[in-house]
């Protein structure tokens, strides 16, 4: 996975051969995808592995990540309680 960051003051594209269609970046902000385009005076490419990008979703929502903990909790207590 692959980190394209817009570093131009507009609003640019580039086309992705994996989801076949012109992605657009704003100006400073970056994009997540597997077909990077080459990286030049526009884009800056970075190869992300994607355990950070899950990382930095649970980030943003931390109490959707303790809610799906707190339920997996729950399954597996109930799960080693009726095993008994």
């Amino acid at each position: 996975m692959y980190k394209i960051t817009n570093k131009a003051n507009d609003l640019r594209k580039f086309r992705d051969s994996f989801l076949g269609k012109d992605i657009l970046v704003e100006p400073k902000k970056f994009i997540f995808t597997n077909k990077p385009p080459k990286e030049s005076e526009v884009w800056k490419v970075e190869s992300v592995e994607k355990q950070e990008t899950v990382e930095k979703t649970e980030k943003k929502n931390p109490i959707k990540s303790m809610e799906v903990k707190k339920m997996k909790d729950k399954k597996l207590e109930n799960d080693s309680s009726s095993s008994r």
